[in-house]
């Protein structure tokens, strides 16, 4: 008996799950669940809106690596990026430029998200090693992602969100690692 209760809950509650989420198109339309090709998600319950990863090489391509920079603190040229398309400037700043010059999703006010907005699409209760829902957020990297905040003791340094074990943790602005952009929805 309670395993036939069982399994409808947690059909509900995954598809309570996913509905805050939307695939929506390079034109900033909101699609199906079904659509095989989308550029960003949005996420109702958070009112952002994400950029999601390409497996083909270009400016959002999943692989692309940053140095953290602001204008201010962090490294501007990215000399230790390895894997940034341009080869120059492999930087979070040169990167948000990018995006907003090629209005991802019809949009042209892309950022670095903050250590709470990137931890809200850590997934915990799925079924794979790598926490966030791949059905919106596919390659993904099994790796660290970095959040607009500096540490107040040492501003040489940044927090980045792991999507191999969740949480935060800090990191010199100086590594490269992967970065997803967000904006606000409303």
């Amino acid at each position: 008996m309670r395993k036939t209760l069982l399994l409808p809950l947690i059909l509900l509650l995954s598809i309570s799950i996913n509905a805050e989420l939307h695939k929506m198109s390079d034109s900033g339309e909101t699609l199906t669940l079904e659509s095989e090709s989308w550029s960003c998600v949005l996420d109702d319950e958070t009112s952002l809106v994400w950029e999601v990863k390409s497996e083909k090489k270009g400016v959002q391509y999943a692989l692309n690596t940053y140095t953290w920079f602001d204008g201010e603190s962090g490294r501007d040229n990215g000399t230790f990026s390895k894997n940034c398309y341009w080869g120059k400037n492999c930087n979070t700043q040169s990167f948000i430029k990018d995006i907003n010059k090629a209005e991802v999703c019809g949009f042209s006010d892309w950022r670095l998200p903050t250590r709470e907005e990137l931890n809200s699409i850590v997934d915990y209760y799925g079924e794979n090693d790598l926490l966030i829902d791949e059905i919106f957020f596919p390659n993904t990297q099994m790796d660290s992602y970095w959040t607009s905040d500096s540490l107040s003791s040492n501003p040489k340094m940044a927090y980045e969100t792991p999507f191999f074990y969740g949480g935060s943790m800090a990191r010199d602005k100086t590594i490269d690692t992967f970065v997803r952009l967000v904006r606000s929805a409303d």
